[in-house]
């Protein structure tokens, strides 16, 4: 373990990089406060710090008070060692915010014991601090895959539902528009009956990775399940978002699949958010234009009929 001792006494700076080392530290040195705060202030110092409380530049009682109020991470362990006679040298230190205090002239047994605390202080405090990045990092993990598609990747309905009410706040709050692009596989039985779901499942990860190499960074490509999908476009109208879904139709149709050896097709319908319009409305309008892409012969896109507003009577 790494230890920093500051101590402007070249005899006592001796014998503690002597003792310490022969007790199996790591030992860096500084001659003064100056020094011995530039060295902490490094992204690699020491977290076992012995300072003594006066030498030049900033006393070890200044440097104890600057690390405390700066302090991130894995927190330092310091023992405060002085010649000081006061009987509240110990008192002061403590409160300042070091960990120990150690009188001079030192006994060796006493500093050897109380350094070993502090290792083990600042053992378990390195410890507890990779259990947090551990525990943060398999939280990240499991709130990725609640989003997420277990086979395709893709945002789930969950996620869908989370950015959607987001997205729509945002498109009533500035005025924007919000499209929404619902997405049927064509005959994709045929695959699942002659390929089996193995093939089918091909099938569908290839479509997903299409859609993702295709839309923004903004939007939302979402499995909505089966072979269906969703895509949700803020700040896009829906002659724009129709173009990206014929975009979308024409590379799917042109690509062969790996899957199996079949023309695979899809079908769109596309919807744009109007005035005074619920979430499950747009849905809706989006999924009816989808049927209609069926009804018309598949592999294409339909736009939504917008919303009949109705007129006012007039005397």
């Amino acid at each position: 373990m790494k230890v920093l001792i500051a101590e402007d006494d070249a005899p006592s700076l001796r014998m503690l990089q002597s003792l310490l080392t022969k007790w199996g530290y790591s030992v860096t040195s500084a001659r003064d406060g100056n020094e011995a705060w530039k060295i902490l202030c490094d992204t690699q110092h020491p977290s076992l710090v012995i300072l003594d409380w006066m030498m030049p530049g900033i006393e070890g009682i200044e440097i104890v008070r600057r690390l405390r109020m700066n302090e991130g991470g894995t927190p330092h362990y310091v023992i405060i060692t002085t010649t000081a006679g006061s009987g509240n040298s110990a008192v002061q230190a403590l409160d300042a915010g070091a960990d120990d205090f150690v009188g001079k002239p030192f006994n060796h047994g006493e500093l050897q014991a109380r350094v070993a605390v502090g290792r083990r202080v600042t053992g378990l405090h390195q410890a507890l601090a990779e259990k947090l990045q551990k525990l943060e990092a398999a939280n990240e993990t499991i709130s990725r895959l609640a989003r997420t598609d277990d086979l395709t990747g893709l945002h789930n309905r969950r996620s869908f539902n989370d950015f959607f009410a987001l997205a729509l706040s945002a498109a009533r709050r500035h005025g924007h528009p919000l499209s929404l692009i619902s997405i049927d596989l064509d005959y994709f039985k045929a695959v699942n009956d002659s390929f089996g779901h193995t093939g089918g499942d091909l099938v569908l990860k290839e479509f997903s990775n299409l859609m993702q190499e295709m839309v923004r960074a903004e939007d939302l490509a979402v499995r909505w399940g089966g072979e269906e999908f969703i895509i949700l476009l803020p700040q896009t109208n829906c002659e724009a978002a129709a173009a990206l879904a014929e975009r979308i139709r024409s590379k799917f149709e042109q690509t062969p699949g790996s899957a199996a050896p079949l023309a695979m097709t899809a079908s769109f319908g596309v919807a744009e958010l109007q005035d005074g319009e619920h979430e499950d409305d747009l849905i809706r309008r989006a999924d009816e234009a989808l049927y209609r892409a069926k009804n018309e012969g598949r592999n294409r896109v339909v736009i939504a009929k917008k919303k009949r507003t109705r007129r006012k009577a007039t005397n």
